[in-house]
């Protein structure tokens, strides 16, 4: 495991989280660890994707994207938080396995 890929994905996750913006979240984390990456020869590029998969982490009432799927899908608020916030952190963690395989081969 790649730790700076984990902190920037933790970094992303939280700022999401508190802030509720994916857009905010994602560019802030990739940008805090983006300049040091050739020194710990990282790609840069997995780097950003790092953040964006923990961009997506725990969607809730703060963030646009789950009232989005929230009226997307018709649901209550508290469907959405099981459904929609369970089913995006999923998808953020798998996203992060992904670039953690990227890794490996780039």
């Amino acid at each position: 495991i790649s730790a700076p890929l984990v902190v920037v994905w933790g970094i992303a996750a939280l700022l999401h989280i508190a802030v509720g913006s994916v857009t905010l979240s994602g560019i802030t984390a990739a940008g805090l660890l983006a300049p040091i990456a050739p020194t710990l020869g990282i790609d840069p590029v997995l780097i950003a994707l790092a953040a964006g998969s923990g961009a997506l982490f725990m969607v809730h009432v703060t963030s646009n994207t789950f009232w989005l799927l929230q009226s997307l899908f018709g649901q209550t608020v508290r469907g959405a938080l099981k459904t929609v916030s369970v089913g995006v952190s999923v998808a953020s963690i798998v996203a992060l396995g992904m670039v953690m395989i990227l890794n490996i081969f780039i």
